[in-house]
């Protein structure tokens, strides 16, 4: 169920308690949804920073590894 839809149907409900109670049910799977989405783009995100880290080192350790050739060399 989409927001706009979501919230015309609010709109056009009758304040009861139970109505709140149906609304407050929507709301929890919304919740659910949203923190489901974020877990798993956290751990996305998690895995590429851990990636770039990885990267980052093996770049360092070429790097020293040219300068001490570089200098047992030249």
């Amino acid at each position: 169920m989409s927001l706009v839809s979501w919230w015309q149907t609010v709109i056009n409900m009758k304040k009861t308690v139970q109505t709140a109670h149906d609304r407050i049910d929507a709301l929890e799977k919304q919740i659910i949804e949203i923190k489901t989405e974020m877990k798993i783009q956290f751990k996305d995100l998690y895995n590429r920073m851990k990636r770039m880290e990885t990267i980052m080192i093996a770049i360092t350790g070429a790097s020293l590894l040219l300068l001490i050739r570089m200098t047992i060399m030249g």
